[in-house]
């Protein structure tokens, strides 16, 4: 049998950071038939499950892109994390360049107040200013990612280095894509890291073992799935691990044209239920179909 890989923001949550009806119903049915699905995101466990929760939803997790994995029934079966003296690191050179950050460990997403107060003031300032459809949208996804679950703010960031906590993801933020590049350049020549995006907003940066697509391969072979036949969905960078292991990649249709471009298939937009569109499609066309 195979499984079902899907990310959250911009593909399985709407606009309104919620898992629609449709979506629950495509999901439940596609497990009903014996397909395990996974949810593959950027997010720190403990905030999917509170989402999960809320949906009345349960589901095998890849977390905080491939950093870890979590089983329906809540148990960590695989962590990823960096090298405190890498964090330590890359947090003073963010820092000293007055990047927004947030630390993810098995705990919290720590963020330091000062930084989180300046960018939410950048977002709010953007808000009143006219911009084009592309900027806007940036905007509002920047400001949705402050409804995740686990926010701990702290004064500096060396108070995230005295938690005893695995560190598992670092996120860093900015409007300025020139310093974004920056910032880029500069972790991919520190050895053993992987930086990804999610938003245009932003660059994720995990342990170079730690992706969607190697956490895919993982949990697949320990669910004894065949990922020739199985199904990934998603919209950004960060989806690109796991759309190479499949056999059906699936595109959102509110993903860029690069995205859609490397995938099988396109689906509708993540607020007309693309998720559930596609699911359905699969399950038709190749699932039911021996």
């Amino acid at each position: 049998m195979s499984l079902i890989a899907i990310d959250l923001d911009g593909t399985l949550l709407n606009h309104q950071n919620e898992i629609s009806k449709e979506n629950l119903s495509a999901i439940k049915h596609a497990q009903e038939n014996g397909i395990e699905v996974v949810i593959s995101t950027g997010r720190a466990y403990f905030d999917v499950k509170n989402i999960c929760k809320k949906a009345g939803l349960s589901t095998y997790v890849i977390g905080t892109n491939g950093a870890t994995i979590h089983s329906n029934d809540d148990k960590r079966i695989d962590v990823t994390t960096i090298d405190k003296n890498k964090v330590l690191s890359i947090l003073q050179w963010l820092d000293e360049r007055e990047y927004y950050y947030e630390v993810f460990t098995d705990k919290a997403i720590y963020a330091l107040k000062k930084h989180r107060d300046h960018f939410h003031n950048e977002i709010q300032i953007l808000k009143n200013s006219i911009l084009d459809k592309e900027m806007k949208e940036i905007v509002d996804v920047a400001e949705r990612q402050f409804d995740q679950f686990g926010y701990v703010l702290v004064e500096n960031y060396q108070d995230i280095l005295k938690k005893d906590e695995n560190f598992y993801n670092i996120l860093a933020c900015s409007f300025d894509q020139k310093k974004l590049i920056e910032a880029q350049e500069h972790i991919q020549s520190i050895d053993n890291l992987m930086v990804v995006s999610s938003a245009d907003h932003n660059i994720e940066i995990t342990n170079n073992n730690a992706t969607k697509g190697i956490a895919l391969e993982k949990l697949a072979t320990l669910l004894n799935r065949s990922l020739n036949r199985s199904m990934a969905i998603g919209d950004s960078n960060n989806d690109l691990s796991m759309f190479k292991k499949v056999g059906y990649s699936i595109a959102m249709g509110n993903a860029k044209d690069e995205i859609k471009e490397i995938c099988t298939a396109t689906t509708l937009t993540n607020d007309k239920n693309g998720v559930a569109h596609a699911i359905y499609l699969y399950l038709e066309n190749i699932v039911l179909q021996k």
